[in-house]
């Protein structure tokens, strides 16, 4: 088996039963909807798994959390690989204001033919020692310009993702539009983000994870 395709598969198993189960609202925990964006006519959409690649397009994540941490945002294929010209986010997410990916300079085009697109967004509490390895990575490929060096770390970043303590009471589906974080500062108008956001909790022994385009029951 190859080795993208080994590790798509453990980290479809380890978080496969994170989408059977309801988040514990009386926890920390955090939310995120991984959108499309027509910048022709301004249209903004969850990315679905029939999503493909065309002129205008951008990839964006929208994150809010009901309690301060950082958050990982990682896009890749279906292979393992990453999205040529998308680097992953690191962030530190305030608690209750959302917060928009990619940062600039940072641009998440989607114009060219990708295939079906995975990405991974994983909340952990301040100071962890997972979080602290990945924020080091993340900020080293954002100038990263050499290939082979690109794919070394892109296998880091894979294997951390891999060894990251799944917290695996996440959200199934999107919360209720009436069920918001509480005081949250909404930073975009027009797209209601949260229709369609996928909550996980988190706590300063496990990370909260969660991929899109999400898996629905059958």
């Amino acid at each position: 088996m190859k080795v993208g395709s080994l590790v798509a598969a453990v980290l479809c198993l380890s978080w496969s039963t994170a989408f059977s189960q309801s988040v514990d609202k009386s926890k920390p925990h955090g939310r995120a909807c991984i959108s499309v964006l027509n910048s022709g006519n301004g249209d903004e959409e969850p990315l679905r798994a029939d999503s493909e690649a065309s002129r205008g397009l951008t990839v964006r994540a929208h994150l809010d959390a009901t309690a301060t941490c950082e958050a990982l945002v990682a896009i890749f294929t279906k292979t393992g690989q990453p999205v040529a010209g998308w680097p992953p986010q690191f962030v530190d997410v305030p608690a209750r204001k959302e917060v928009l990916l990619p940062k600039a300079p940072a641009a998440w085009t989607w114009e060219k033919a990708t295939g079906p697109i995975q990405a991974y967004v994983l909340f952990f509490a301040p100071g962890s020692k997972e979080s602290a390895e990945l924020r080091t990575l993340v900020g080293a490929m954002q100038t990263t310009s050499d290939s082979s060096v690109a794919k070394l770390q892109t296998n880091k970043l894979r294997e951390l993702i891999g060894r990251a303590k799944i917290d695996k009471a996440a959200a199934e589906r999107a919360p209720k539009r009436d069920a918001e974080v509480a005081g949250t500062f909404r930073m975009v108008v027009g797209f209601e983000w949260r229709d369609s956001a996928r909550a996980a909790n988190f706590s300063a022994d496990k990370a909260g994870a969660l991929i899109f385009p999400a898996v629905e029951p059958k």
